[in-house]
C-alpha cells in the first residue's frame, strides 16, 4: 500500500474557520472514497492546542508549528489558511509562523495558501516572482504591499511551479480538488465533488467576484457609481471621455482609480460589468446568445465570445451549459 501523502494545515488565532475546513473535508473524502489513507492530515498552530477562528470557534491543533516543520518533505503538502485582517498581521509577526513557512519552502513538495494566506507566503520574499491570487477585496493592497509578485485578482486558484494559491474561502474548495486530481485522478476529484455536492472544477473562467461586488468594496465609491451606471445603460458606448463624465473626473484619474482599487483599467472594468450582466441573463434565462450580447452592450456574439474568453477563458455557450445544469458533464 502506497504511504499516505502528508498534508499539513497551518493556522493561526483569527484564522478563516472555512479556510480549514472546507479543503480539509475534501481531502477527507478523498480518503473515504478510496477506502484508504491518500492523505495523512494534520493541522498546526504556533503551538499546539486550542487555536481561537475569526468565528470564535476553536479548532484543536495536533502540533506546533516547529514539530509539524521537522517532519515536512518531498511528499508534504502545506496549506496555509487564511484570516481577518488583525489575525493575519499578528501571525506575520510569530518567529514560529515564519520559521515554519521558510522551512516549507525549503523541503515540502508543495506549499499552499487560501484567501488572505498569501500574505503569509509573501511576507518573507519566498513568492517574489510567482504568480498568485488571494480573496478579491485584498488583490489590490497584496499587489501594493509586495510589488515582485504578479497578482491575478481574477482567479480562483494558481499554481505557479511548487507553489499554489487561492482565492477567498470556498476557493479553498476548488483548490482541494484540483491537488487531489493532480494526486491521483479527475474520476477520484469527480467522486469527492459528487459526494460533497460542489462542482469538481469551476470553470477556468469562472471569475471569483463580479465587478460590482469589487466596486462595491472598494475604498472610493466612485467605481461603484459608474458600475451602477452602467449596469442601467450596458447598451451605451462607455469611452473614457463618457466615464468620465459620469464620474466629473479626468482621464488620469480614472485610470489611477481602477489601477489602485480593481486592479485594472478602465476598459476592463466596464468589460467586466457587462460580463456579470452577461452571466444572469444567461443562467436566469434563456435567451439565445446573439440577444444577450446584444442586451449587454457587446454588440455581437463574437464580440462577447471574446471578452469572456479573455475575462474568464470560457466561452459564453460553455458557462450557460455549465452553471445552469451543475455537473452537467458528469451526469
Amino acid at each position: 500500500m502506497d504511504t499516505p501523502h502528508s498534508l499539513v494545515f497551518l493556522i493561526y488565532p483569527g484564522f478563516q474557520l472555512l479556510d480549514l475546513t472546507g479543503p480539509l473535508a475534501m481531502f477527507s473524502a478523498a480518503n473515504h472514497a478510496a477506502g484508504r489513507p491518500l492523505y495523512d492530515i494534520r493541522v498546526a498552530a504556533p503551538q499546539a492546542g486550542p487555536v481561537a477562528s475569526s468565528s470564535g470557534l476553536p479548532v484543536i491543533a495536533g502540533d506546533s508549528a516547529s514539530d509539524a516543520a521537522a517532519r515536512l518533505g518531498p511528499a508534504s503538502t502545506v496549506i496555509v489558511a487564511g484570516g481577518e485582517a488583525p489575525g493575519v498581521r499578528a501571525a506575520l509577526d510569530v518567529p514560529d509562523v515564519q520559521a515554519f513557512i521558510d522551512t516549507a519552502f525549503d523541503r515540502a513538495g508543495r506549499v499552499a495558501s487560501v484567501c488572505s494566506g498569501t500574505f503569509l507566503l509573501a511576507r518573507w520574499g519566498r513568492l517574489d516572482g510567482c504568480r498568485v491570487t488571494t480573496h478579491w477585496r485584498s488583490a489590490a493592497r497584496l499587489q501594493r504591499y509586495y510589488p515582485a509578485l504578479e497578482v491575478q485578482p481574477d482567479a480562483i486558484f494558481i499554481r505557479d511551479g511548487k507553489v499554489w494559491t487561492s482565492a477567498g474561502v470556498t476557493a479553498g474548495i476548488d483548490l482541494a480538488l484540483a491537488l487531489i486530481e493532480t494526486d491521483h485522478d479527475r474520476d477520484l476529484a469527480l467522486a469527492v465533488a459528487r459526494e460533497n455536492v460542489v462542482y469538481r472544477m469551476r470553470s477556468g473562467g469562472q471569475a471569483q467576484f463580479s465587478a460590482d461586488l469589487a466596486a462595491q468594496g472598494a475604498d472610493d465609491r466612485r467605481l461603484a457609481r459608474l458600475a451602477e451606471a452602467v449596469r442601467a445603460a450596458p447598451e451605451r458606448d462607455w469611452s473614457v471621455t463618457a466615464m468620465c463624465d459620469t464620474l466629473a473626473v479626468s482621464p488620469r484619474t480614472l485610470s489611477r482609480l481602477c489601477r489602485r482599487e480593481m486592479t485594472t483599467s478602465p476598459a476592463a472594468f466596464i468589460e467586466r460589468v457587462r460580463i456579470d450582466l452577461a452571466r444572469c441573463l444567461l443562467v436566469e434565462t434563456r435567451q439565445r446568445i446573439d440577444m444577450v450580447a446584444q442586451a449587454c452592450g457587446f454588440g455581437t456574439h463574437q464580440r462577447m465570445d471574446r471578452a469572456f474568453m479573455r475575462q474568464l477563458g470560457v466561452t459564453p455557450s460553455d458557462y450557460r451549459a455549465r452553471f445552469t445544469s451543475p455537473l452537467k458533464e458528469e451526469a
